[in-house]
C-alpha cells in the first residue's frame, strides 16, 4: 500500500498569508500596526476574501504579488519584499531633493523615507494628492536594517501568477520605468524590482534608503 501512496504536495501556509493580509487590511484602516485581537477579528471576518485560494493553471511555481495602482496604472511587487502596507498620514518635505522625493514621515518614531512612484517612473497626470497608501519595502520601521516608502494611489491585493506568464519589458518602456521593471504580466501588470529601488543610491535620504538633500 506504502508503494502505491503518492508523494504528499506542498502545503501553501493559508493561515500565515491570512494573517499577513490582515494586518495590512487593518493597517490600511488605522494607519499604524493593528494588535493581536483587531487581527484575529478582521481575519474572522476578512480571511477567506483577502486570501481565497486561486484557481491553480498549471503546476509551475507561481509568484505571489501585491497588486497596487499608480494613477490608472498597475504594478506589483513580490510579497517577500514587502514589510507593511500603511496610509499616508502626512508628510514633511525635504529641501532640495528630486521631484521624486516627496519627503519622509515618522512610523512608530522611526523616519521613513518616502518616493513618489508616479513621478519616478515618469507617469504623467498622476497628482500626488491622490497617493495615499505607502507600500514599506524592506525592513518595516522600527526594526534593523533600511526601509523604503513608496506612495501609490490604491492597493488592490495579493495575487498569485504563474512564474511562466511573466514576460520581458516590450522595447517601448524606456528610462527609469525599464531600469526598475522585472518584466509584465500581460494583460495589464507590470512587476516592479524591489531589489533595485532598495540599492538605487538615487533614492537615498540622509544615509538611508529614499535622494540626496543637499
Amino acid at each position: 500500500m506504502a508503494g502505491n501512496q503518492a508523494a504528499p504536495a506542498r502545503e501553501i501556509d493559508w493561515a500565515g498569508i491570512h494573517r499577513r493580509l490582515a494586518a495590512w487590511s487593518v493597517a490600511l484602516e488605522r494607519g499604524g500596526t493593528p494588535d493581536e485581537e483587531t487581527t484575529r477579528r478582521i481575519l474572522h471576518r476578512r480571511g477567506l476574501e483577502l486570501a481565497k485560494p486561486p484557481v491553480r493553471e498549471d503546476d509551475g511555481e507561481r509568484l505571489e504579488l501585491l497588486e497596487f495602482t499608480v494613477g490608472a496604472e498597475r504594478y506589483g511587487f513580490e510579497t517577500s519584499a514587502v514589510a507593511e502596507v500603511l496610509a499616508l498620514n502626512g508628510l514633511t518635505a525635504v529641501p532640495k531633493a528630486p521631484a521624486f522625493i516627496a519627503g519622509v514621515t515618522t512610523v512608530r518614531g522611526q523616519v521613513l523615507p518616502l518616493v513618489d512612484l508616479g513621478r519616478l517612473l515618469d507617469l504623467g497626470g498622476v497628482d500626488r494628492a491622490d497617493l495615499r497608501r505607502v507600500v514599506v519595502l524592506g525592513q518595516a520601521p522600527g526594526r534593523d536594517g533600511g526601509a523604503l516608502g513608496l506612495l501609490v494611489t490604491s492597493i488592490i491585493g495579493v495575487a498569485w501568477v504563474p512564474r511562466a506568464k511573466l514576460q520581458a519589458a516590450p522595447s517601448v518602456v524606456t528610462g527609469r520605468q525599464r531600469h526598475y521593471l522585472t518584466g509584465i504580466v500581460p494583460p495589464h501588470l507590470a512587476l516592479l524590482d524591489a531589489r533595485r529601488l532598495l540599492a538605487d543610491p538615487d533614492l537615498i535620504v540622509g544615509g538611508r534608503p529614499s535622494a540626496q538633500s543637499g
